[in-house]
């Protein structure tokens, strides 16, 4: 049976984007009332790829993971797409193994820690698949459980309980919890960044500020770094990079506190090593990120190095640098950039989707 067409009188964002907002549709009242996959055709006649259109979300009604036509989003589609993009991935045993529409599957998220397989669902389309993508990642990974996220907390395939466990990165020990949301993950994107920022922080005084798993500060006590403290406002975190530092016998100080308010309470010169890594929800305007900038470059003297990461998907990272750079002028301070970093192999992106360009990062060497 052929999949169903529909037309869309105008795009709205750049040729090639994956997405189209619900506004797009001059007619709402002619495309489908619920979830589903369909082909479409622009104002011209043009195929535009197959996608799923869902009503309910106007940012993002119809999300392409396709340019052949005729291509449903069905069983035999996602068990294919699904086994392929495992297959595009490398042998660490902590890795992300689906990213989303840069792996051609919309909304699904899939991650591996060690022998635990957690797998998120964005989309209706992918929930309604879950028990397939289930069984073909138990017949392709054999992990001993799968943890379920479909947007109303997190559960187990099996229906069973699991409890926080050890996970090794790079030989390193970090305690996560998939069950419990207050509980640090491990921020898989960061994995090559935790190892090269660490390898930079040789006799060093280093501040590890939004720490969350203290990947960063342990990374910089292992290579080397004399003092390493770690900062995060959530209480439970603190604890967690503490058990994990000592774990690793890798002395951490561990403090609770905003960052922003725990570098105000710095005197200048303190660490000669920075990191910042928010959240992508730590600030919502750029005033609060600017000013966490500012007290960074303040704190650190000739030769200091900031690492700083941004995860906002309204902010690019031309945006990102200016805010970074806007802050080295208003603190005073020049830096040389010692690399611009991105998103590890893991986390594919798309060259027409710049929204799958998450994470963004600079290196910098301050004077």
């Amino acid at each position: 049976m052929a999949l169903e067409t529909i037309s869309v009188e105008r795009t709205g964002r750049a040729p090639g984007h994956p997405w189209l907002g619900l506004e797009q549709f001059a007619q709402p009242a002619s495309v489908p009332s619920v979830a589903r996959s369909v082909g479409l055709l622009d104002g011209e006649g043009r195929f535009l790829g197959c996608g799923i259109f869902d009503p309910l979300d106007k940012v993002a009604a119809w999300r392409r993971y396709t340019h052949a036509e005729d291509v449903a989003f069905d069983e035999a589609y996602i068990a294919g797409a699904l086994v392929e993009s495992i297959e595009r991935r490398g042998e660490e045993s902590c890795q992300r193994l689906v990213n989303s529409d840069a792996d051609y599957l919309p909304g699904l998220i899939v991650d591996l820690f060690n022998d635990v397989v957690r797998v998120s669902c964005e989309t209706g389309a992918v929930r309604k698949q879950i028990d397939l993508i289930c069984e073909v990642l138990k017949e392709g990974l054999s992990p001993v459980e799968i943890v379920i996220d479909e947007g109303d907390g997190p559960r187990t395939a099996s229906g069973q309980g699991l409890k926080g466990r050890w996970i090794e990165v790079d030989g390193l020990f970090y305690r996560i919890d998939l069950l419990n949301t207050t509980k640090p993950g491990f921020y898989l994107d960061q994995r090559e960044q935790h190892a090269l920022v660490g390898s930079l922080c040789e006799g060093r005084t280093v501040l590890d500020a939004h720490s969350h798993s203290g990947a960063f500060a342990i990374q910089a006590m292992r290579a080397g770094a004399e003092r390493a403290v770690a900062v995060d406002v959530n209480e439970s975190y603190v604890k967690a990079i503490g058990a994990s530092a000592q774990r690793n016998e890798c002395p951490v100080e561990t403090v609770v506190d905003d960052a922003v308010a725990f570098l105000s309470s710095q005197e200048p010169g303190e660490f000669d090593a920075v990191v910042l890594d928010p959240p992508s929800d730590a600030f919502t305007i750029d005033d609060a990120l600017g000013e966490l900038h500012r007290l960074a470059f303040s704190q650190l003297g000739q030769g200091g190095l900031l690492a700083t990461y941004c995860r906002s998907t309204e902010l690019s990272a031309e945006a990102f640098e200016r805010l970074v750079a806007g802050a080295a002028a208003h603190a005073g301070r020049e830096a040389r950039v010692f690399a611009r970093t991105s998103q590890p192999f893991d986390f594919p992106m798309l060259l027409n989707f710049p929204e799958s360009n998450l994470l963004k990062g600079l290196i910098l060497q301050v004077e």
